[in-house]
Order: structure tokens, then sequence, then C-alpha cells
């Protein structure tokens, strides 16, 4: 087999379902604080606890969120 059909043959590997704090900066280009600051006024998703100190926010529901910004600007 050569490299190209070997290339071909791998899988991609899945979507991740959750997102961790460090996407969440290069997704949104919001700071951590203008996150929280809009969680607690309700206009970002929660994040889920993933362990004792940890947590992600759903692929999903981020995903929504940015189509929600999407449609505002688009409205504009």
């Amino acid at each position: 087999m050569q490299t190209t059909e070997k290339a071909a043959v791998r899988r991609e590997l899945p979507k991740p379902l959750i997102y961790r704090e460090r996407d969440l900066k290069a997704l949104t280009s919001l700071s951590r604080k203008a996150r929280e600051d809009a969680m607690t006024a309700g206009t970002f998703p929660r994040p889920i606890p993933l362990g004792p100190k940890a947590r992600g926010w759903l692929v999903s529901e981020i995903e929504a969120w940015i189509e929600e910004r999407k449609a505002i600007r688009d409205a504009a």
C-alpha cells in the first residue's frame, strides 16, 4: 500500500463532545471574565462538571451560541 493510500484509509478523529476552557478562548475570543459575566447574565452556556476541579462546555451548546451571535449580526 502506498503512502497516499494509507492516508486515505486513516479514519478521522471524532469531533469532541466537550470543549475545555482553553478551547473556548480560541473559539469565542472572549476572556474568561467576559464568559463568566455572560454566564451570570444567562447569555452564555453554563459548564458541566467533569471532576472536582474540571469543567467543560457541550460543543452543541457552544455551536448554538455562535449561531445565535451570527443571527444577531445578520439581523442588524
